[in-house]
């Protein structure tokens, strides 16, 4: 990719150099290469602006995932015996503005994601110029498989490595689908968590690990139904993984047959978990996404009418916060919004809401959508205004196909010089 993984760029072959103007280069700092931040931390964010990079020997959260506490309370400098509401503080979930068009659409036209369906969306923010999004999309054949797309500014988003062929970066191998990824990084490793299907719908969770985000390797079963007769009994799936100081929190839907949970297992090490003693948590909900916002934990679930949350202190003990956004009145979400996502920049504030908007009443044609808190102007695409000086359709693949660079953007909207065009981004 022309640089040293997600670090320095390497030096650019002056027969490209047409392509990333002196100027207007838009490289990651080296200082900030290795931090590339999954789901930030509860407690202290794992954000490019932390200074720690995402990348310590354990994850920084202040609590335990079984302790009743609030996790992350050490934090606070207010009066500790002061009451904690259980129900934390929902005023931490923003209105959405309606967004008029997906984020991501299916590159449909190519059999990997021929079946004209891409959801459940997972963002990580690695720099201040870089992010990626994992999703799952199927098939022409009806296998889903794990995608990914990049993005200047975590708004506008791209198929990886192009924009019109996605390649899966976990593929299903013998299964029947693979999906739902949730990602975070510790101690220098990527871990992804993610649906497996071997057969049918017989979803259980398996994890993935990868140096770089880019490249994984499956590493198995994590997390199996339970016993005959338990609320988990039929499937386990859709898991949600945030780090905390004793490791990693795994939320998870289960299903028995007859009802749809949510529930929690924990891990010291990220490999091998155990499911709390107070499962379900959450009766009656699906496609659950969980992190922390501030102080308070977030707890999101898809329905036919738009995405509804709950709230909580500790994570433990929830407080439903009903529909927090509604169907934007466009037809690419007129059935439903499925699999929601809740991105924090730094820990600090809900910055967008992520779905897969169901334009058929099957659920089976989504496309992702993106919703920002209302006051939030989207921004321009970054990668628009260079047709004239690149013979690619874009900056991004003119950076790809140069081999320098993940991403890019138009540095000098409306050029026709092409030592003046495009800046790419690598980490």
């Amino acid at each position: 990719m022309g640089d040293d993984g997600l670090g320095c760029p390497v030096p650019i072959p002056p027969a490209l150099r047409r392509l990333v103007p002196a100027t207007a280069l838009l490289l990651a700092a080296c200082a900030q290469g290795d931090q590339l931040a999954a789901k930030p931390s509860p407690g202290t964010p794992h954000d490019a602006d932390s200074g720690d990079g995402g990348d310590s020997a354990s994850p920084t959260d202040s609590a335990a995932p079984n302790d009743s506490a609030s996790p992350g309370d050490s934090g606070n400098t207010g009066d500790s015996t002061a009451p904690v509401d259980p129900c934390g503080d929902p005023s931490v979930i923003p209105r959405f503005a309606a967004p008029a068009e997906p984020a991501l659409s299916p590159a449909s036209a190519d059999d990997d994601q021929g079946s004209d369906n891409i959801y459940a969306p997972d963002v990580v923010r690695v720099s201040d110029t870089l992010c990626l999004m994992y999703y799952g999309g199927q098939s022409k054949e009806g296998h889903d498989q794990i995608f990914m797309a990049t993005s200047t500014d975590c708004e506008h988003w791209v198929h990886w490595p192009h924009r019109d062929k996605p390649d899966p970066v976990v593929t299903r191998g013998s299964a029947n689908h693979v999906n739902d990824p949730s990602v975070v990084r510790w101690g220098g490793t990527w871990f992804m968590y993610y649906t497996v299907a071997e057969t049918g719908i017989d979803d259980r969770i398996h994890l993935a690990t990868s140096p770089d985000g880019f490249n994984w390797t499956p590493q198995g079963l994590v997390l199996d139904v339970g016993a005959a007769g338990t609320w988990d009994s039929l499937k386990v799936g859709r898991p949600a993984a945030v780090l905390t100081s004793e490791g990693v929190r795994l939320y998870y839907d289960g299903q028995d047959g007859t009802t749809r949970s949510a529930g929690l297992a924990t891990s010291a090490d990220g490999r091998s978990f155990g499911k709390h003693a107070s499962n379900p948590l959450v009766v009656g909900a699906g496609a659950v996404d969980v992190d922390r916002v501030a102080d308070t934990w977030v707890l999101l679930h898809e329905g036919h009418s738009g995405t509804s949350a709950l709230t909580s202190a500790d994570g433990l003990s929830w407080c439903d916060q009903g529909q927090i956004f509604s169907l934007t009145g466009q037809s690419w979400d007129a059935y439903g919004q499925v699999t929601p996502f809740l991105y924090t920049r730094d820990g600090s504030s809900f910055d967008a809401l992520l779905f897969g908007g169901a334009s058929d009443v099957c659920w089976c044609r989504n496309r992702v959508g993106q919703a920002l808190p209302d006051g939030i102007a989207p921004t321009a695409d970054p990668d628009a205004g260079c047709e004239a000086c690149v013979d690619e359709s874009d900056c991004t693949q003119a950076c790809r196909d140069g081999g320098y660079g993940v991403d890019g953007v138009c540095a000098v909207p409306g050029s026709t010089d092409p030592g003046a065009c495009c800046a790419c981004v690598s980490g």
